[in-house]
């Protein structure tokens, strides 16, 4: 994979692990596929998503905000951390986020996207990965996928929400995470809420793991540590119905 092609490529799955990814999701709603993509594919993803020219997304009042990088770079020390005390305290009681966003479906859509990017789009849209989501997670009625790339870095958060989104047709999300040999005291883990207050479960971003939910589901991505030794960078998305 480079500046002017992209060819992901799916490790095979057996049916065992088929049956037991299969078996979990019907169970519990939520599972995870390591090793989805050959290494070498995996590896050369994670270095395109690297180099990506990043949004900062985060929340205003009730609406959805894009921070172009350009312009939070223009700020003084003093705005800058005005801006992300205010996305802090916000996020004690409402629903909130701060993480940086590269809208690959979006651009995609616009006709404005590169060519590893309609690569990976097209990959995400293929018959093969496609044809496996359906067996997994038994949703026949998946046709199409959606895609950003996410970037969480040390003070990054998701709190808690369940993806369901009037009209979008979501059936699962989908998060490829490709930031390797990342720590569970890194944070960056996406929590699985519990009815009892509890965290029932939660999924390290281990690299070249796909992980999948169905929609709705509580979740949340806990906050990237300031001692984190690198970006927490995905494939995120929705496997969605037309």
């Amino acid at each position: 994979m480079n500046a002017g092609s992209v060819s992901p490529a799916l490790n095979a799955v057996t049916p065992d692990r088929r049956a037991v990814i299969r078996e979990r999701l019907r169970r519990t709603g939520r599972a995870q596929v390591e090793g989805i993509l050959t290494e070498p594919s995996a590896m050369a993803l994670y270095d395109l998503a690297r180099a990506a020219d990043y949004n900062v997304v985060t929340r205003r009042g009730t609406g959805h905000v894009d921070l172009p990088s350009a312009w939070l770079a223009s700020l003084q020390p003093d705005q800058k951390r005005g801006l992300g005390e205010a996305i802090q305290k916000s996020a004690a009681a409402d629903f909130q986020y701060l993480y940086d966003n590269y809208p690959v479906f979006d651009l995609v859509q616009d006709g404005l996207a590169e060519a590893p990017w309609r690569a990976l789009a097209a990959f995400l849209n293929g018959d093969d990965f496609l044809g496996l989501m359906r067996e997994l997670t038994g949703e026949e009625r998946i046709a199409m996928a959606d895609m950003q790339v996410t970037r969480y870095r040390a003070g990054h958060f998701l709190t808690e929400h369940d993806d369901h989104a009037e009209g979008k047709n979501r059936y699962f999300a989908y998060v490829l995470n490709l930031t390797p040999g990342w720590r569970i005291d890194w944070g960056g883990l996406l929590a699985f809420h519990g009815e009892d207050g509890n965290v029932a479960e939660a999924f390290t971003p281990r690299f070249n793991t796909l992980n999948l939910l169905r929609v709705p589901t509580p979740h949340s991505v806990t906050q990237v540590a300031l001692s984190a030794g690198g970006d927490r960078i995905s494939i995120t998305g929705w496997l969605r119905g037309r």
